[in-house]
């Protein structure tokens, strides 16, 4: 082997630990909890944690917010049918908060009877207003890589152009 490609290798080597050291980093800061507050008339009521979704959980939402039907036309094939996008909010909510959380807000059974609910999203449903409920949505969205920083500063550009 000849001392260019040698060296060529070695630089390509370095560049690729470079990545890979990054792939672990991304791997090990998956997981990120941030606080939402809610705030109703300047007072602080509660706060719970929240985390980013990945694919999976979020299609897991979608499809316990989708109503599936049977089509008698293709013989009693099911088939997706209505969309719940509030439930579909709530249940990704669900999802995100810290375990540690979700036991004693979303799962406490003494909120469960209070709300008249009778699972975890359903109480998340009653407790948080519509706009809350976005404002969760978007936290969660953005922890899930979505809307990220760049993106946003981008488009602030964009606007000012």
């Amino acid at each position: 082997m000849n001392e260019d490609r040698r060296e060529e290798l070695l630089a390509a080597e370095h560049t690729i630990l470079q990545d890979v050291a990054g792939v672990l980093e991304a791997m090990e800061t998956i997981t990120h909890y941030e606080v939402y507050e809610v705030i109703r008339e300047g007072k602080k009521l509660f706060s719970f944690r929240v985390r980013g979704l990945d694919d999976e959980e979020m299609e897991k939402c979608r499809d316990q917010a989708t109503k599936v039907v049977k089509n008698r036309r293709l013989g009693g094939l099911t088939m997706p049918g209505d969309f719940n996008a509030a439930k579909y909010n709530s249940l990704m909510i669900y999802a995100a908060t810290h375990p540690d959380d979700r036991k004693w807000l979303w799962d406490n059974k003494d909120l469960w009877q209070k709300a008249n609910a009778t699972s975890g999203w359903q109480v998340v449903d009653k407790v948080l207003r519509r706009g809350e409920k976005e404002a969760v949505i978007e936290l969660i969205e953005r922890l899930s890589g979505y809307g990220t920083e760049e993106q946003e500063n981008l488009e602030e550009t964009l606007k000012n152009s």
